[in-house]
């Protein structure tokens, strides 16, 4: 009997201490970070829009394709409330610094050195994106991306955009 106590016991720890992965219906975690894209300046207001969250990094192949279409959405829809942040997530500035030489974006762009942002989304793949409505609530997210995650998230966008502030 002592032994299947211990085992609850290690059992209830380990589970009640390990961070859930950010899902549909959770409030997103404050997203802020030292700007990549502009060193020094912060993060434009992005409470009332409708934001999508983007972690990504120079060696993820999938990236290399998400960023433009990230990019078209974000200038397509930025003038009616739709705002992109990207989270860079190599391990060195100038990695991500020789990727943006060739995929060039225009959307705010954050470092997560420490990351403390990966950690409390739980990130589990490259590219992981949160979009998020105008509330602050998770409406969906996409683990890696293919060019049928680019439609759909459109027609998120979309309609998330067309939902009452």
């Amino acid at each position: 009997m002592r032994s299947f106590s211990r085992l609850a016991a290690a059992v209830f720890l380990s589970t009640t201490f390990i961070a859930s992965a950010v899902e549909v219906g959770d409030i997103v975690p404050t997203v802020r970070g030292p700007r990549l894209d502009k060193p020094g300046s912060s993060l434009p207001p992005v409470k009332g829009q409708v934001v999508y969250v983007d972690f990504w990094a120079s060696w993820c192949v999938p990236c290399r394709q998400s960023m433009p279409i990230l990019d078209g959405l974000y200038k397509k829809h930025g003038a009616a409330g739709f705002a992109v942040v990207g989270v860079n997530k190599d391990v060195t500035e100038a990695d991500a610094r020789r990727f943006l030489q060739q995929v060039k974006v225009d959307f705010p762009l954050i470092t997560d050195d420490a990351d403390l942002l990966a950690r409390a989304f739980d990130v589990k793949a490259m590219p992981s994106g949160y979009l998020v409505d105008r509330k602050g609530v998770v409406r969906q997210v996409h683990r890696g991306f293919t060019s049928h995650t680019a439609a759909a998230l459109e027609a998120q966008v979309v309609k998330l955009l067309a939902e009452a502030p």
